[in-house]
């Protein structure tokens, strides 16, 4: 070919394999999804840390931390000290655990309502007493920008390594 570019391409036997791996990689996300859970738990603990939900918004203050002082949401430390991270092959997700306790009461700080007396005519709240107590919300779950560019960078390095490795990929 007259002034042009000729070049050829050959695969070794390398790429198979390496193909393989990063297939079994993307069929078994787990340490990368261990990782990305890990991540989500340590933004929702931030959360309470600075009192305003995952993407910056800050949270109404409590009656109780206004008065006494205190953060909002961290009397007894209960609803943070609940968080926990479970994932799987193919998961992530970090909340509240869920057999009681402080998961019995984590949706309404979530994602607000009001409560209501179940058998008593009013609710005490102090030494005070109402027919019903709007909670406002304050979330502490969820998602923003810089977790998803942990889970895009954590997935694509599980199975980059995977690729590479000739062994086990890990995140």
């Amino acid at each position: 070919m007259a002034g042009g570019l000729e070049f050829d391409i050959s695969v070794d036997d390398q790429l198979g394999p390496a193909l393989a791996r990063a297939v079994e990689a993307a069929i078994d996300l787990t340490p990368a999804m261990g990782d990305i859970a890990g991540e989500l738990e340590k933004e929702a603990a931030r959360s309470f840390e600075f009192e305003r939900s995952p993407i910056g918004v800050p949270w109404k203050p409590s009656r109780r931390a206004i008065e006494e002082g205190g953060q909002t949401l961290s009397k007894s430390g209960d609803l943070l000290g609940s968080l926990e991270a479970n994932w799987g092959k193919d998961f992530a997700e970090a909340g509240p655990e869920t057999s009681g306790g402080a998961g019995r009461y984590a949706a309404i700080h979530q994602f607000g309502g009001t409560i209501r007396p179940r058998q008593a005519k009013a609710l005490r709240v102090g030494k005070r007493f109402f027919a019903s107590v709007k909670i406002p919300a304050r979330p502490y779950l969820g998602w923003n920008d810089t977790l998803e560019r942990y889970a895009i960078d954590t997935l694509i390095e599980h199975i980059a390594r995977a690729f590479r490795a000739g062994g086990e990929a890990s995140a």
